[in-house]
């Protein structure tokens, strides 16, 4: 048993995705919802600086055209109402996000538990007999690796994947509004990792 403790802990984080993907599997569609929320939410993180161009632009013309101050308040209101609403939609999305990440971390949390025991149960007696692998040691080593293999779920459903995302989408419009803003902005990324 020990052999084989320590051959599973020398598996790479590629292989380790690779055989959670057998207990994700059956939960595609929570998979799909929590993806397409994490990229929803990757577009709103970007109004802000799209409002803020936006904004700019408008004053710009606003105040080369000498308007009035009712043209002002219009702009204000308009922004004002774009602001509320995408954090409000923002606040549904990332509640929604969480709900079906932690919906999915349960079930396959579920499913890991229960492999477990089915998998403990085929063991010959002999097996608890043994030091090692007595009932209370056996129940702590078994919730503390389903404990971290699901955390390691929800790490990259809940925490990671979103941030990258983000990241992406706002490399794009860095990329879109300048070339060379965009290129400092690549070149500034590994810092943060």
């Amino acid at each position: 048993m020990a052999k084989k403790w320590k051959k599973a802990s020398n598996i790479s984080l590629f292989q380790l995705f690779k055989k959670l993907f057998s207990y994700i599997k059956p939960y595609r569609h929570l998979v799909i919802a929590t993806l397409v929320l994490t990229l929803v939410g990757a577009f709103l993180a970007q109004v802000n600086a799209l409002i803020l161009r936006y904004a700019v632009d408008e004053l710009t013309v606003i105040k080369e055209q000498n308007k009035t101050l009712q043209d002002g308040f219009t702009l204000l209101i308009t922004i004002s109402v774009i602001l509320l609403s995408k954090e409000l939609i923002y606040a549904i999305v990332q509640f929604g996000q969480k709900f079906y990440g932690e919906k999915m971390k349960i079930y396959i949390s579920r499913d890991f538990a229960q492999q477990v025991v089915d998998k403990i149960l085929t063991y010959k007696m002999a097996f608890y007999s043994s030091s090692e692998n007595e009932s209370g040691k056996l129940q702590t080593r078994i919730d503390l690796g389903v404990s971290s293999l699901t955390q390691l779920v929800k790490n990259f459903f809940i925490d990671i994947l979103p941030l990258f995302t983000t990241a992406i989408i706002a490399l794009v419009f860095m990329f879109q509004a300048n070339f060379y803003v965009g290129l400092v902005s690549l070149g500034i990324i590994p810092l943060f990792f």
